[in-house]
């Protein structure tokens, strides 16, 4: 089946304060390919800017979440080495894009979870998925590696779990995955859109400032040797900022007033 010239890759709906961005080629099970990752690239960036996106949901269309990179395009890249080097810094800038997006970033996953697609949700702060999902990184099945999702997917499930599945391109599933502390939440199909409502609605009720520094905060942390005296000036230092803050000011003040605190965006 071909792709119609006028069907958006990514379909983009705003739900409150929440965005939902929507992969939008379910007949090949939703593969990015240059079209669909420069839209996202672009997505993220704008809406990490935006004042009045709380979080941003990456969804999709169709009976699978998405397939990974479109096959086609991978092969018309590789022809040429000047667009091979380039689409591989591009799609090393969607995971990072995720990953250090100032909004909260959630993952709704359902179906097939495949290669790439296993790095969207890695990147992604909350992953909430339908217990028939199906993961794999069958990179090496095709001759390639799972480079650019790589430091998403290790830090996600942890190094043991990587030397298994990046090696042996097997599938496994989302129970798997929650056991490996991949997905946050398991849910039947039925009940994957409250879960995903209830998580957006806590969302919601925190501070946005904060919640982007907190994200900031995890990934910084994570990187640093806890027995150095400059971690814990640096945490400090954070924390001082942050508590003089005109956001802090006002939620712990809701909180002593028994109010809910009205956030600035």
């Amino acid at each position: 089946m071909t792709e119609q010239s006028n069907e958006k890759p990514v379909i983009e709906a705003r739900k409150g304060k929440s965005v939902w961005l929507t992969l939008n080629r379910p007949h090949i099970k939703n593969a990015m390919n240059g079209e669909m990752i420069a839209v996202l690239v672009e997505a993220f960036q704008r809406l990490g800017n935006d004042p009045d996106t709380r979080a941003i949901v990456l969804a999709a269309n169709g009976d699978a979440f998405c397939s990974g990179a479109d096959l086609g395009y991978m092969m018309q890249m590789a022809q040429q080495a000047a667009s091979n080097q380039q689409s591989g810094i591009t799609l090393t800038s969607l995971f990072r894009g995720i990953a250090e997006c100032p909004k909260p970033v959630v993952a709704r996953v359902h179906g097939l979870c495949l290669a790439g697609a296993t790095g969207l949700v890695s990147a992604s702060d909350i992953i909430v998925a339908s217990n028939n999902v199906k993961f794999s990184l069958p990179e090496v099945k095709r001759g390639l590696i799972p480079a650019t999702i790589s430091p998403y997917v290790v830090q996600a499930m942890g190094v043991q779990a990587a030397r298994r599945y990046f090696i042996t391109g097997e599938t496994f599933t989302a129970e798997k995955a929650y056991e490996l502390g991949m997905v946050h939440e398991l849910t039947t199909p039925d009940t994957l859109d409250a879960k995903l409502e209830s998580i957006l609605a806590e969302l919601d009720s925190c501070a946005p400032d904060a919640m982007a520094a907190c994200k900031k905060l995890v990934r910084d942390v994570s990187r640093m040797d806890i027995t150095a005296d400059e971690t814990h000036a640096d945490v400090a230092a954070r924390l001082a900022e942050v508590r003089g803050s005109a956001e802090a000011a006002e939620g712990m003040m809701a909180f002593m007033e028994k109010r809910k605190p009205k956030w600035v965006g």
